[in-house]
């Protein structure tokens, strides 16, 4: 980070280690496995790269706490040439930037490379969680946690919300249970994959903090023509009730924002140890049980991640010091969202309970964490 004497630079990422003046990502293809036992991810991330220095020569990307086992530049289909790569001290919140040195012969306006790599059982990025902390208390659970500056721990890459790219991914899984990203699938969600793999594609380029994986013993229900619910067998019927009139949120939505660009918008709700209320990854908000109160009375949460697939995944801040606005302009377009489904008086509740909460706690935090 810069240090007080200097000036801040606007638009500078201080929490990447990525020069996005010589490189930006545009295209990702991940190929995983999933051990439960070891609690690691292992795989590869093929990363297109687009280059926008002529003299840049060297790729920096950022990491934390991956095992980087080799590094190579795919200079055609089979030929796989080793590169030379270092990674460099880790900071405790930055991590390590993991380099690559170029080759002469890579200088050409766009380039891929493989690396092969392992996370810890320690990612910040990853959750794992053991059958006794989930709801059915049958399978382990895994889910990704991205945001902010987290997806850097299971994934080499471009670490910065300046950066969007697409994504392919192939992840494997062990029997019985079902992978789901924030990406479209062409599998049906009614039934497991008799492989293990599940495939994924997103076409649409999105920065790094909202790619997103789950993994669990789970099942599916529709609550529309492109809305439904991934969840453990014994919360699934509860939560599409709970859930049902997500469709309806989203048609309000385009009318008061435009056009949904993203395709399907699903819910996967997690086990109760999931540490937010909800995560806006795109096609797919993640959201915490602890909303199911079987009254529609907490979907104000549905709201505020949908609103998101506007305000912060088409238009998303450009450094993590300014993550306001994408959560303020959120709360508003939610508010807007709740007032046309549920009516004014429902939402004026909702915005009164809000400013309590506002209230209470610029009473108890310190000058500096008050001015956002």
């Amino acid at each position: 980070a810069a240090s007080p004497a200097e000036p801040i630079i606007p638009g500078k990422d201080y929490h990447s280690y990525a020069d996005t003046n010589a490189f930006r990502v545009r295209h990702l293809d991940l190929d995983l496995s999933a051990s439960f036992d070891d609690r690691r991810l292992s795989g590869v991330a093929d990363l297109t790269v687009t280059r926008v220095s002529p003299d840049a020569s060297a790729l920096v990307l950022d990491t934390r706490d991956l095992v980087i086992r080799q590094a190579w530049w795919l200079r055609g289909p089979g030929d796989l040439v080793p590169l030379r790569h270092t990674l460099g001290a880790r900071d405790p919140l930055l991590g390590s930037p993991l380099t690559l040195n170029l080759t002469p012969e890579m200088s050409g306006a766009e380039f891929s490379v493989r690396i092969s790599y392992q996370t810890r059982p320690e990612a910040s990025g990853l959750q794992w969680v053991p059958a006794t902390l989930t709801a059915d208390k049958t399978h382990p659970f895994m889910f990704t946690q991205s945001q902010a500056i987290h997806a850097r721990s299971w994934i080499p890459l471009q670490d910065t919300p300046q950066v969007r790219h697409t994504f392919t991914a192939a992840v494997r899984v062990p029997a019985g249970m079902r992978a789901v990203m924030g990406a479209e699938s062409p599998g049906n969600p009614l039934e497991l994959a008799t492989d293990g793999i599940y495939r994924f594609t997103m076409p649409q380029p999105i920065p790094s903090y909202l790619i997103a994986l789950g993994i669990g013993k789970l099942e599916f229900r529709a609550t529309g023509p492109r809305t439904g619910v991934y969840a453990e067998p014994s919360v699934v019927e509860a939560a599409a009730w709970e859930f049902a009139e997500t469709e309806q949120m989203i048609q309000v939505s385009e009318k008061l924002f435009g056009g949904y660009r993203w395709g399907r918008y699903d819910l996967l709700i997690l086990p109760p140890s999931f540490p937010f209320g909800g995560m806006e990854n795109p096609r797919l908000s993640f959201i915490t049980p602890t909303v199911i109160a079987g009254d529609r009375s907490l979907t104000s949460l549905i709201a505020h991640e949908l609103a998101h697939s506007w305000s912060g995944n088409l238009v998303t801040n450009a450094t993590w010091r300014d993550l306001w606005l994408n959560e303020g302009f959120t709360v508003y377009l939610q508010g807007r969202i709740m007032e046309a489904v549920y009516g004014e008086r429902r939402n004026a509740m909702e915005e009164t309970l809000d400013l309590a909460i506002l209230r209470d706690e610029l009473a108890t935090h310190p000058a500096r964490d008050q001015i956002l």
